[in-house]
């Protein structure tokens, strides 16, 4: 399992830096956020959407790659909600669980707004609801960050019993 569990943390470390430099993007753009609709245009929504589209996307290949690692990888009807979900599961015996309650609940209003923001177009999303999102963007960032090396701490442990 050595082997598996260092290309595993290598594929996290690779997207947790993609995310990191998504962090620093979006604290170059995190006043937007406090403007009214009328203040900011279509094209400056759309870009701090796609960087809140972006973040989920990260977070979503992170847990692909552990689904895969443990061969509980998803099938194809709902499995982003699904693999969301599976992520906050402890697996007796066979997977520690990845993320809390807490980042679940806030990684799925990541999930939701993605989804909108795939199926729309810029001047359709509701600025009140991204703007809900992009202020939690910061805290889930940092939630996010610690529960992953959490997970790989204890997969190291796991590992070295």
């Amino acid at each position: 399992m050595n082997y598996n569990l260092e290309l595993l943390k290598a594929d996290i470390n690779d997207e947790l830096e993609k995310l990191e430099r998504l962090e620093q993007e979006f604290s170059k753009i995190e006043k937007m956020i406090d403007l009214q609709a009328e203040e900011i245009s279509y094209i400056d929504r759309g870009a701090i959407g796609y960087l809140l589209h972006n973040f989920y996307n990260g977070c979503e290949n992170i847990f692909r790659s552990i689904a895969r690692f443990f061969e509980n990888d998803m099938g194809p009807q709902s499995w982003h909600k699904d693999l969301l979900k599976r992520m906050k599961l402890e697996i007796s015996g066979f997977r520690p669980r990845l993320i809390d309650e807490e980042l679940y609940r806030l990684l799925d209003d990541f999930r939701a707004f993605r989804h909108k923001f795939r199926h729309s177009y810029a001047f359709e999303l509701d600025w009140e609801k991204e703007c809900l999102v992009a202020r939690k963007f910061t805290h889930t960032s940092k939630m996010f960050k610690i529960q992953i090396n959490n997970f790989i701490n204890i997969l190291e442990q796991i590992e070295n019993e």
